[in-house]
C-alpha cells in the first residue's frame, strides 16, 4: 500500500508557497529526501517541475524521481508520476530511475516504475541493467519482480558476465539460488571461458559450486 507522510518541513513549505514563492530544485529534492509527501504535493502544486534534476555537484543530472526511487518512496514517486515525471529520463551515466530502485532493492517502487512504463531491460554503455545491479547487490525479491516484469535473467555486460555471475562474484548464495529458480544458465562463459561455476572455484565458495552443479543438473 502506498502512504504519504507529513514532516516539519511541511509548514515553511506552506508558508512560501501562500506567499508566492517559486519553487525551487533544491526545495523539491529536499522535500523528497526527507521523504515529505505533503511538501511534495505543494512544491508541485507551486510549480515545481516533476523532472526536477540536481544540476551540479556529486549528483548532477539526477532527477526528482531518481531520489524517490531510491528512497524507496513509492508514495513520492506516484506523485512525481502523476505530475508527469518522464519515467525512463536518464542521468548522464544512462542510469534510470529504476536503477536507482533496483540497486536497493525496493521492489514495490520497482513495480510501480515498471507499470508507467520503465523498461526493465534497460542497460547503461557498461552492459548493466536493473537486474544486473539487483543481482550484484543481493536483493533477491526485486530480481524476481524485475524477471517477471520481463527482464532476462541471463543477460550480459560488456565483459559477458551475466546475473548469475556477479552474484557468485559477491557471495549472495540466496541470490543465486533465485537465479537459478528463475532460469538462469550456468554454462554461459565470457570471453576468457569464465563461467559462474569457475568464478565459484576460484574464489573457494565451494558451497555455491556445488549448489550451481545442481543446477545444471537439475536444467538438463
Amino acid at each position: 500500500m502506498i502512504t504519504y507522510r507529513v514532516s516539519a518541513f511541511a509548514p515553511l513549505v506552506l508558508i512560501l508557497c501562500c506567499l508566492g514563492a517559486p519553487a525551487t530544485a533544491a526545495d523539491l529534492i529536499d522535500a523528497i529526501r526527507a521523504g515529505d509527501s505533503a511538501a511534495v504535493e505543494s512544491l508541485l502544486a507551486a510549480g515545481g517541475g516533476p523532472d526536477t534534476l540536481t544540476g551540479d555537484g556529486e549528483f548532477a543530472g539526477k532527477t526528482a524521481l531518481m531520489w524517490a526511487a531510491e528512497s524507496g518512496e513509492a508514495g513520492i514517486c506516484h506523485q512525481l508520476l502523476d505530475a508527469g515525471a518522464r519515467v525512463d529520463a536518464s542521468n548522464p551515466k544512462g542510469g534510470t530511475a529504476l536503477m536507482y530502485a533496483a540497486v536497493n532493492g525496493h521492489t514495490e517502487v520497482i513495480r510501480l516504475l515498471v507499470a508507467a512504463g520503465a523498461d526493465a531491460r534497460h542497460e547503461v554503455s557498461n552492459g548493466w541493467s536493473p537486474l544486473m545491479l539487483a543481482a550484484a547487490k543481493g536483493h533477491s525479491d526485486g530480481a524476481r519482480e524485475l524477471v517477471a516484469l520481463g527482464a532476462d535473467p541471463d543477460s550480459r555486460d560488456v565483459y559477458g558476465w551475466t546475473p548469475l555471475m556477479r552474484a557468485v562474484h559477491n557471495g549472495h548464495r540466496e541470490m543465486v539460488r533465485t537465479l537459478l529458480d528463475l532460469g538462469a544458465r550456468t554454462d554461459i562463459s565470457d570471453r576468457n571461458g569464465v563461467t559462474a561455476t569457475t568464478i565459484a572455484e576460484s574464489t573457494g565458495q565451494s558451497e555455491l559450486a556445488r549448489l550451481l552443479a545442481k543446477g545444471n543438473t537439475e536444467s538438463h
